[in-house]
C-alpha cells in the first residue's frame, strides 16, 4: 500500500482552525505560494468555511484553475477523495473527469451521482470497472440509466447482471437532474473550538523581540538584528507570506515565532531545506508544537541528524523522542545517557540500551 502524501503544515494548521479571517481570504484568493497539490486541498478545506466570502471565493479559485494544474492532482491516488469527488461534481472538461474517474481514490458514490450524465467515451471508464458495479449494485443502476450508452455497453452490463445474478428485474431509470456548478454550504457545521495559537504574548517592542527571536549569540549580529526588526512590523498574515516566500535567514527567525500559524508556515515552505530542519530540530526556542511537526515527518525522520536532534532537544515532546531512541548509534546513545540537558526520561531509556548492550542482550 502506497504512503499517505505527507500534509503541508501550514495547511494542517489551516484544518485545526483559529486562523485569522484575512489570512483564510488570501488563501482563498490562492495568494499563498503553496504547490498546487497543496493548494487545492487548502481550498477544498475553504469550502466549508464559517464565512460565506470564503467559501464563495474558495469555490471561484478552484473552478478557476487551469486544467494543466490540476491533472496531475486529480491522477495521484494519494490526493483527498473529498478534492476527487469535487472534481467529478464541479468540472465539466473531459480530461479531468477522465483522470478523477480512473482514480481508484475517488468515492463510488460520487461516480454514482454522475453516472447518468457521462458521454458514453466516459460511460466506458465506468462500465469496464467491474470492482465498483459490484461492490455498489446502485452504480450500476446509475450507469445503465445513461442514454448515452451504446449497445456494446448495455450488452456487458447486462452480462455482469446475469453472470452474478444481481437483480431479478431491469434497473429502474434514474431521472436526470441537470449538472450545477459547486455547490457551497449555506449552513456549514460550525468549527470545533480550539486553543489559542499563540503560546505566548508577541513581543510589544524591538527590544523584546530581539530577545524572543535570537539567542545571545545572535544578538550581536547586525544582519540578525535587521530581520527581528523587519519581522516585528509586520502583522501575522505578512509574517506568513514572509515564512513561506522570504529567505533562509528570516525562515529562522519566523520558525521561533509565539503564534503557531506563523512558526508551522516556515515548515510549510516549498524553500525550505532538510538541512535547515535539522538545524530547527536542534533549536531549543521554538515550540514544541514546531518539533512535533518535524517528528511526525516520515521524509525529516528518515535523516539520522534530524532524528538525533530531535532526541537531544529537551523540548521535543516525548511522545515523539522517545521511539527515536533506539535509532542512535552506539557513540550518540552513550553520549545521551549522560547527557544532563536532555529530558530525564530519555537519558534512562538510553541508558537502558548502554546496559543491554554491554551485558549482551538485544534491546
Amino acid at each position: 500500500m502506497a504512503d499517505a502524501r505527507i500534509p503541508n503544515p501550514l495547511v494542517e494548521r489551516f484544518f485545526k482552525g483559529g486562523i485569522p479571517l484575512d489570512l483564510r481570504m488570501m488563501a482563498a484568493q490562492g495568494a499563498l505560494p503553496l504547490t498546487p497539490a497543496d493548494l487545492v486541498e487548502l481550498l477544498h478545506h475553504l469550502l466549508r468555511d464559517p464565512e460565506s466570502e470564503v467559501r464563495s471565493t474558495a469555490s471561484a479559485t478552484m473552478m478557476a484553475m487551469p486544467v494543466e494544474a490540476l491533472l496531475p492532482i486529480l491522477k495521484d491516488r494519494l490526493t483527498l477523495q473529498g478534492v476527487l469527488d469535487w472534481a467529478l461534481s464541479s468540472r465539466q472538461e473531459d480530461q479531468l473527469l477522465e483522470a478523477v474517474l480512473q482514480n481508484p481514490s475517488t468515492s463510488d458514490v460520487a461516480i454514482e451521482e454522475r453516472a447518468a450524465h457521462l458521454s458514453m467515451e466516459l460511460a466506458e471508464l465506468v462500465v469496464i470497472n467491474q470492482v465498483r458495479l459490484l461492490r455498489r449494485n446502485t452504480l450500476l443502476d446509475a450507469i445503465e440509466s445513461n442514454s448515452r450508452l451504446n449497445n456494446d455497453q448495455r450488452r456487458r452490463l447486462r452480462e455482469l447482471r446475469e453472470n452474478f445474478n444481481i437483480g431479478t428485474t431491469p434497473a429502474v431509470a434514474v431521472a436526470p437532474s441537470p449538472i450545477v456548478a459547486p455547490v457551497v454550504p449555506e449552513a456549514p457545521p460550525p468549527l470545533a473550538p480550539v486553543e489559542s495559537e499563540v503560546d505566548e504574548p508577541a513581543p510589544s517592542t524591538e527590544q523584546e523581540a530581539f530577545f524572543r527571536y535570537l539567542t545571545e549569540e545572535e544578538r550581536q549580529e547586525a544582519q540578525r538584528l535587521t530581520t527581528v526588526q523587519k519581522v516585528f512590523r509586520l502583522n501575522v498574515a505578512q509574517k506568513v507570506i514572509l515564512a513561506l516566500k522570504g529567505t533562509r535567514e528570516e525562515r529562522t527567525v519566523l520558525v521561533r515565532d509565539p503564534n503557531r500559524i506563523v512558526s508551522t508556515a516556515v515548515l510549510g515552505s516549498p524553500r525550505l531545506t532538510e538541512s535547515e530542519v535539522e538545524i530547527i530540530a536542534g533549536m531549543r526556542n521554538v515550540s514544541d508544537e514546531v518539533l512535533r511537526v518535524i517528528g511526525q515527518h516520515k521524509g525529516w525522520t528518515k535523516r539520522y541528524n534530524v532524528a538525533l536532534q530531535l532526541v537531544k532537544n529537551p523540548r521535543t515532546p516525548l511522545a515523539i523522542s522517545i521511539g527515536m531512541v533506539a535509532r542512535l548509534n552506539p557513540r550518540d546513545m552513550k553520549s545521551v545517557s549522560v547527557d544532563r540537558n536532555v529530558s530525564e526520561v530519555i537519558r534512562n531509556h538510553a541508558q537502558r540500551f548502554v546496559r543491554e548492550k554491554a551485558t549482551g542482550k538485544r534491546g
